[in-house]
């Protein structure tokens, strides 16, 4: 069978034509591929196609607005307005920014210097810390194109008033006066000390392994761990801005780390007169239950992310440390289960935003921690 000519219109006089013919047989006019049909045309046209679809792919994703950031005179605006605000406080920033080149985080850390947050600075990788002379502290840190920024206000302090409970009974009492005590229970406490330089931190260190605090430790710069002959269990950290932590917990506290704080209180609250009674006794305006399990979770992310980079340093050979990481992946989600659950409860004011700035302040250490954890992809 005789294969058929396909045809085509000229586009000077209207004539069918061959399709294939270079020019029309009754004009004489070239026969031009529509423009439309052009390599160059279809190129542009995917190109286009390509930036709308990034365009679109790029309102999608989350934006912030500099001029909403409450602490934005105390920092350099970033690059980049794409990214995530996780607390926005007078006292507080933590956020994320992405789409940033490594280029522009150390350009971003420069500035942050020239604004006076060179104080106790430490950079290590793509992580940098210091305090401006306010006592403002500053993290940042950059991983794969994004950028977190936390900004914390110096802590309110005032004369310290050393606990006199059989816990605290069983530390040395700091030298310096100036501190605040954030919990104390029977079961734990906690307490930051200031007007505490490096030095004074490490005799400290010193005086609490003299008190019998000196089984199972681990002694960094920074920090110590370490429990006493009864289980109780003692963690020392220089914050910076000369300011030290003490965290110490009872033996069975340190067991029942994942205890359910939040369905006590959904007991509690169906009573009245325990409600009215705890509204009379509030801690900073929070319910001590409450400011307890939020201290309890923070002690035990710090202990988590020093065991996961002890871990991250071990060959993995250690049959107990093994035995040990189990056992913190276990509290681990048990305690994010606990703290998020006390989000569906009616947090007060003063609760809602000490919640957000333990968040942040976890988050923070975790990032840190997942930072430590060696590369595991070949």
């Amino acid at each position: 069978m005789e294969k058929k000519t396909k045809m085509s219109v000229c586009s000077n006089c209207n004539a069918e034509i061959p399709k294939n013919a270079k020019v029309c047989p009754s004009c004489g006019a070239k026969n031009k591929k529509p423009l439309y049909k052009k390599w160059w045309v279809i190129l542009l046209a995917v190109i286009a196609l390509i930036g709308v679809i990034s365009n679109i792919a790029g309102n999608r994703e989350e934006r912030f607005d500099w001029n909403e950031i409450v602490l934005r005179d105390r920092l350099p605006q970033p690059k980049s307005n794409v990214g995530s605000v996780i607390s926005n406080e007078s006292d507080n920033l933590y956020m994320h920014v992405e789409h940033l080149s490594q280029n522009d985080y150390e350009a971003y850390v420069a500035e942050c210097q020239s604004m006076g947050y060179t104080v106790e600075s430490e950079k290590d990788g793509n992580r940098y810390d210091a305090f401006d002379d306010e006592g403002y502290g500053l993290s940042l840190s950059y991983i794969g194109e994004s950028m977190s920024i936390s900004l914390e206000a110096p802590m309110e302090m005032g004369t310290l008033n050393w606990p006199k409970s059989d816990l605290t009974g069983l530390l040395p009492v700091p030298r310096s006066t100036v501190g605040k005590v954030e919990t104390d229970t029977a079961d734990s406490c906690v307490i930051y000390v200031g007007d505490t330089p490096l030095e004074d931190y490490s005799a400290y260190v010193d005086e609490c392994a003299d008190s019998g605090f000196a089984l199972d430790h681990d002694r960094g710069d920074k920090y110590y761990h370490a429990d006493d002959e009864n289980g109780n269990h003692l963690s020392l950290t220089y914050e910076g801005n000369k300011i030290m932590r003490i965290d110490l917990a009872k033996a069975d506290e340190t067991e029942a780390t994942g205890e359910s704080k939040p369905a006590v209180q959904a007991e509690q609250g169906s009573d009245p007169a325990k409600t009215e009674d705890q509204d009379d006794a509030l801690v900073d305006g929070m319910r001590p239950e409450f400011k307890e399990a939020m201290d309890s979770y923070e002690a035990f992310i710090n202990e988590y992310c020093y065991f996961m980079n002890k871990y991250a340093e071990s060959d993995g050979t250690d049959l107990s440390m093994l035995s040990d990481y189990t056992d913190y992946l276990d509290k681990y989600t048990e305690m994010m289960q606990d703290f998020e659950a006390w989000e569906d409860n009616d947090l007060n004011t003063a609760e809602a935003a000490y919640y957000a700035e333990v968040q942040s302040r976890v988050s923070q250490k975790l990032i840190e921690a997942a930072q430590a954890m060696p590369d595991t992809e070949s």
